[in-house]
């Protein structure tokens, strides 16, 4: 079995992937919910399989990473800046941050990048390619799982597009990469997804995407993803910026791992 091989395995804890995203920073700035890192990653404990951020603020929590059952890290190497509030972009930009090499030396355990498609010059979208197969292969060569997160966008819209055969269409493409795992807007209805799901050579973890109007709306959101296919689930604001980020973490982690009801599950979130 290869290096690959058993950190793929670590990551599914009983088949499916339960991922915290915590690198909003490279692109958004201290969102409400992050802007302490030591404090976050300490309420998020060893329910999680894996936390994603940059190799700066996995420097930045390392002392919470030294016990057996520590989540693996996911290392964030790149950004856009599709997503800025201060000044929205006139072309938008997209730029490789950190080398592979760095997220190993930091104490990665995978690395994940976007693909973006959709800004208004293409050569950046050729850019973002090309840089993409060159991180793919650093990986391989690290015996790295290597994470594409592909994003369909529009200049007018503050989010990804997330209508299905738009999903469909940059999960193929990423696909076609050679990525060992694809981070995946669910486009809402279960149908739709499934038909992502088959479209794609890579498992997928869905994307937690933006806040929802409630915690139950949220977990029933990631029932249906896991129904229609999904590998497991990438979740960010939902999760710590709700009331109660541990007990919202325990709440997800009965839901990916045990198969618990949106129903049962959001009862730990009324303890």
């Amino acid at each position: 079995m290869s290096g690959l091989d058993i950190r793929l395995k670590k990551l599914f804890h009983r088949g499916k992937a339960f991922v915290v995203a915590l690198d909003h920073g490279l692109v958004m700035g201290p969102l409400r919910g992050i802007e302490n890192a030591m404090s976050v990653v300490k309420k998020m404990g060893n329910y999680p399989d894996a936390l994603q951020m940059t190799p700066a603020m996995l420097r930045t929590v390392e002392e919470n990473f030294y016990s057996r059952s520590s989540p693996m890290l996911i290392a964030r190497l790149d950004t856009a800046n599709v997503w800025r509030d201060a000044r929205k972009y006139d072309q938008g930009y997209y730029s490789m941050v950190y080398e592979v090499k760095e997220a190993v030396r930091a104490g990665a355990d995978a690395v994940v990048t976007y693909l973006v498609v959709g800004y208004g010059d293409d050569r950046i979208e050729g850019y973002n390619l090309e840089q993409l197969s060159k991180a793919r292969r650093e990986a391989q060569d690290y015996g790295l799982p290597f994470i594409i997160e592909p994003l369909f966008v529009r200049k007018e819209i503050t989010d990804s597009i997330k209508e299905t055969n738009a999903v469909k269409y940059v999960s193929r493409l990423a696909s076609e990469i050679g990525p060992d795992l694809l981070k995946v807007d669910y486009t809402g209805d279960k149908n739709g997804f499934a038909s992502v799901v088959e479209a794609s050579f890579a498992p997928i973890l869905i994307r937690g995407g933006p806040k929802t109007s409630n915690d139950l709306e949220f977990l029933k959101m990631l029932r249906d993803a896991l129904d229609s296919g999904a590998s497991g689930i990438t979740v960010g604001r939902n999760l710590w910026q709700s009331q109660n980020p541990d007990l919202m973490a325990q709440a997800v982690s009965k839901l990916v791992h045990d198969g618990a009801s949106p129903e049962e599950a959001v009862k730990i979130l009324q303890k």
